[in-house]
């Protein structure tokens, strides 16, 4: 409803005219026929409506593709108040403010609010700089590097595919501290699962491996296409996932510190692309290993495994280790001299790389392909392993992957303590051994 006022010098024929064009405007204001130009113009608290000079009492501005206050600014550049908390989406920024989409609907949206430091390992963009955990705290930067070793022409120092050594060159690149945790993860599927993404439990409809059973995995489905992200067994563990109202967590509040697992080759590159990263090279995770020389045994230096440096089965000395997965910051004897937790132990962590070999995996076709001295020159940022992985057959016989993809490092399982050994999997497969981290830079992925 519209109430004129008249002024002491308004006329009737005016206030006509400016009542018209305000019920026009499909207001509902309160008019005070004083010419105005500013604020400081308009009597009782008024404020001066900038586009028809007149002193009015705002309407409240509704999410109706129309200007209700008369401030010039367009509903979908409104903000509409700050977001319910059950509104929030995790992941990024942890706030937000409401924005009108559509002209009709409020939807949550990022506002950058950042804290005063990024929480590692929590599946948060604290800072709200785009990228979850790239602190300091959280990412050991490297730099380039010329000639690098890799591989071994010693047959005991993998399992015969580590042959020939050759040298790589890297462009700088940044490498988590720690593996990628159980509550970061479940941070991401709730992000998911807030974005409108669709996921299931299921067997996946095209396993790569038709030789191997693959029981029930969690699956991101959009209807054409199906992405398998993490294996969820028959038997609950303390990192299987459940979905708690809108938000997906561990059954075991307590296990979210330990390192996600069971998470596929897909899973852990959506997770990384997800959080502004990339999975490591195998080239990348050789030089934080063994740092930019190649001299170092283990990520620590040369002393032997002891279940204080490293979480695997038993120790150099035969001691058992415990046998399970430890928190991602336990055991700091055992980090590299740049300060990366677990390189070696806990969970074998995805490469981006392919792995092909002959069938019995005792030759590198990928190392094989260059001469020695030849990779710099090919790949001067760094090589991001062969374009397809190779079948590789199990001892017993039978397909163990059919395009197989690398992990890296021991796990707390591994009673071999040879660092060159590899596990591979096809890229759709998970298992309780395996998790992941992230880098940045490098070559591009």
């Amino acid at each position: 409803m519209v109430r004129p006022i008249v002024g002491s010098g308004g006329a009737p024929a005016r206030a006509a005219a400016l009542l018209l064009a305000v019920m026009a405007a499909g207001c509902s204001v309160v008019v005070d026929f004083t010419d105005c130009e500013r604020d400081a113009d308009c009597p009782r608290g008024q404020s001066c409506n900038p586009q028809r000079h007149y002193c009015e009492v705002p309407a409240v501005e509704l999410c109706n593709g129309v200007d209700d206050d008369h401030d010039g600014v367009g509903d979908d550049a409104e903000s509409f108040g700050v977001c319910e908390p059950a509104m929030r989406v995790a992941g990024m920024c942890r706030d937000g403010v409401l924005r009108c989409r559509g002209g009709a609907r409020l939807e949550c949206v990022r506002r950058t609010s950042p804290a005063s430091a990024e929480q590692c390992n929590n599946g948060l963009d604290d800072d709200c700089d785009g990228a979850v955990d790239n602190q300091a705290t959280c990412v050991q930067n490297f730099p380039p590097s010329l000639n690098l070793p890799i591989g071994s022409n010693d047959p005991a120092y993998g399992e015969g595919d580590d042959a020939p050594a050759h040298n790589v060159c890297l462009a700088a690149f940044g490498l988590d501290k720690y593996e990628v945790s159980v509550q970061a993860y479940a941070t991401y599927l709730s992000a998911l699962a807030a974005g409108g993404a669709r996921l299931r439990i299921a067997e996946p409809r095209a396993p790569m491996n038709s030789t191997v059973r693959y029981g029930r995995y969690l699956i991101l489905d959009d209807g054409a296409t199906e992405v398998p992200l993490a294996f969820i067994g028959a038997d609950v563990t303390a990192v299987t996932f459940q979905l708690r109202g809108a938000q997906w967590a561990p059954v075991d509040a307590s296990s979210n510190r330990l390192p996600v697992v069971n998470v596929t080759w897909f899973g852990a590159d959506r997770y990384c692309r997800w959080a502004g990263k990339h999975l490591p090279t195998e080239a990348e995770w050789f030089r934080a290993v063994k740092g930019a020389d190649f001299t170092r045994t283990y990520p620590w230096g040369s002393d032997p495994v002891t279940c204080d440096r490293a979480n695997v089965a038993v120790d150099a000395m035969g001691r058992n280790c415990g046998r399970q997965l430890v928190d991602f910051d336990a055991l700091p004897m055992g980090r590299s001299m740049e300060g990366v937790f677990h390189l070696y132990g806990n969970a074998n962590e995805w490469m981006w790389d392919f792995h092909d070999t002959d069938p019995m995996h005792t030759r590198n076709n990928h190392y094989m392909s260059l001469p020695p001295n030849g990779w710099c020159a090919m790949y001067p940022n760094g090589p991001l392993g062969p374009a397809m992985g190779s079948p590789i057959n199990q001892t017993a016989g039978g397909l163990y992957c059919q395009n197989c993809r690398m992990l890296r490092g021991r796990n707390y399982s591994s009673t071999d303590l040879r660092v060159g050994i590899r596990r591979w999997l096809d890229g759709d497969r998970g298992e309780a051994v395996g998790g992941f981290r992230c880098s940045t830079g490098g070559a591009v992925r």
